[in-house]
């Protein structure tokens, strides 16, 4: 072990938790096994969507997507896993700031914990972001959702390894199977 690094306690580690739920840091186990499968599915989910969707693609309706990224919406800070805006409402990415506070058109979220989707929907709804994707590696599922006044309403279910389009990126063909590491 180099001598200028030491093992992590949960002490170090408690500044450097996600704030995106809020709550504290016990009431979010990630096994090993969802945590990898959770960082599986985010990059799978990213490459795919960048490879389409980012900037100079040939598809119409360019995005600027990103992942890791805080969000500063009122109050909250958030970072969810993947999240864009359509390029016609950021056409630069911001410089010289820790987050953007333009709430996005996109989230994506792969779930770790069961509390997520009840804590974040909300807030999510009160910023007007349009459309949410929820992802479960652990039973292979997308969720899509849109904004239905205050409240999201389930657009589509999708399971297994089907191959699915799903708003607002409905130009892609989403191999599931791409994300569950099989």
């Amino acid at each position: 072990m180099n001598a200028m690094m030491s093992p992590a306690t949960v002490s170090h580690l408690e500044p450097l938790a996600p704030r995106r739920m809020g709550l504290p840091m016990a009431a979010r186990p990630v096994t090993p096994r969802s945590a990898t499968l959770h960082a599986y599915a985010t990059s799978q989910l990213g490459a795919e969507l960048i490879g389409t969707y980012g900037a100079g693609r040939g598809v119409p309706g360019s995005w600027l997507l990103l992942s890791g990224l805080e969000i500063h919406l009122g109050q909250s800070v958030l970072s969810p896993d993947l999240l864009g805006w359509r390029r016609e409402r950021i056409p630069r990415l911001p410089r010289g700031s820790s987050g953007i506070v333009l709430p996005p058109d996109w989230v994506c979220e792969v779930l770790a914990h069961p509390d997520e989707r009840a804590h974040l929907l909300p807030l999510y709804a009160r910023e007007g972001i349009r459309h949410v994707w929820l992802v479960d590696p652990e039973v292979r599922t997308l969720e899509v959702l849109e904004l239905d006044g205050r409240r999201y309403s389930l657009v589509a279910l999708h399971s297994g390894s089907s191959t699915v389009r799903a708003e607002p990126f409905g130009a892609l063909e989403l191999p599931l199977r791409l994300l569950w590491a099989e």
